[in-house]
């Protein structure tokens, strides 16, 4: 799974982690509207999105990171 995140662009990696930490508490909100959840499983589930998203987030980091240390060398 790592794998397959690393071959991941950059900036889309980038985006799509910024876009899961923006987006998934308007989406669970939305969906706590039509089904009924408890407080334990709206937080559950946020903190998968949201630990998948740092995810994404640090590997983009970590690729801008290594690109910008070979240029300076």
């Amino acid at each position: 799974m790592i794998d397959k995140i690393n071959k991941i662009p950059e900036k889309v990696a980038f985006a799509i982690g910024l876009t899961l930490v923006l987006t998934s508490g308007l989406f669970l909100f939305l969906m706590s509207l039509l089904f009924e959840f408890s407080n334990l499983t709206m937080m559950i589930v946020q903190a998968m999105i949201w630990g998948i998203a740092i995810i994404f987030v640090l590997s983009a980091s970590d690729k801008r990171h290594s690109r910008i240390n070979k240029q300076k060398k």
